[in-house]
């Protein structure tokens, strides 16, 4: 009985990103940025508007798979990957996040740069894949409303992830936390060896400007 082939073939492919204020003498955090599923970077850039612009550069980097959120017009999403050939899309995702940092001229395994990686929602997975199989470590890691992937084994990658400043951001009214238990949760960090700091705020499932503020703050104390 017949039956079909599954190939693949490498293909170019353009991605997009978007980047906020500029690298000069007084840039002090260089954010490299992950939206949630069904945003565009575009949007999601400003919410660090607020950030001190000579001390932050910003790029925020957009899934490859863009959609109608809904039906088939109107406004327009992107997604980082689904469970459809997974392991393909993540190779994709990781070139393109390796292009966008090379054309804006940054080498995330600069010591002296404070390399800052934050992911919202889906953006929270897809981040720490990226660095962690890339050898990356950041000098701070904000996982807001969003959860730390299985694939990645912390404790076996202890050179990237043992004392690693995390940040984990949620909001108390976040309907994709409820069924959570976010002490147990957030304890999990711990057990994998990273300096955990727990942040929350009223509001549901999105990102905040003071709580950010805040926690640009804290890289300093």
């Amino acid at each position: 009985m017949p039956h079909s082939n599954k190939s693949f073939v490498e293909v170019p492919r353009t991605g997009r990103y978007f980047t906020l204020n500029s690298v000069q003498q007084e840039t002090k955090n260089i954010w490299l940025v992950f939206h949630g599923y069904g945003q565009l970077a575009e949007y999601f850039i400003k919410h660090f508007e607020e950030l001190n612009a000579a001390e932050n550069y910003v790029i925020a980097v957009e899934g490859l798979s863009r959609f109608y959120v809904e039906g088939l017009t109107g406004r327009v999403g992107a997604s980082w990957m689904t469970k459809e050939d997974r392991e393909t899309e993540i190779k994709d995702q990781s070139n393109y996040i390796n292009a966008v940092l090379n054309d804006c001229g940054i080498d995330p395994k600069d010591p002296s740069v404070n390399f800052i990686v934050l992911g919202f929602s889906q953006g929270t997975a897809t981040a720490v894949r990226w660095f962690a199989n890339n050898g990356i470590r950041p000098s701070q890691l904000v996982l807001w409303a969003g959860s730390f992937p299985h694939d990645v084994n912390a404790v076996e990658k202890h050179q990237i992830f043992n004392e690693l400043p995390v940040h984990f951001v949620y909001g108390n009214e976040d309907p994709f936390l409820k069924d959570i238990n976010v002490t147990e949760k957030t304890s999990e960090f711990e057990k994998m060896g990273m300096q955990l700091k727990v942040w929350s705020f009223e509001g549901k499932h999105v990102m905040n400007k003071p709580t950010l503020a805040k926690i640009v703050d804290s890289f300093d104390s």
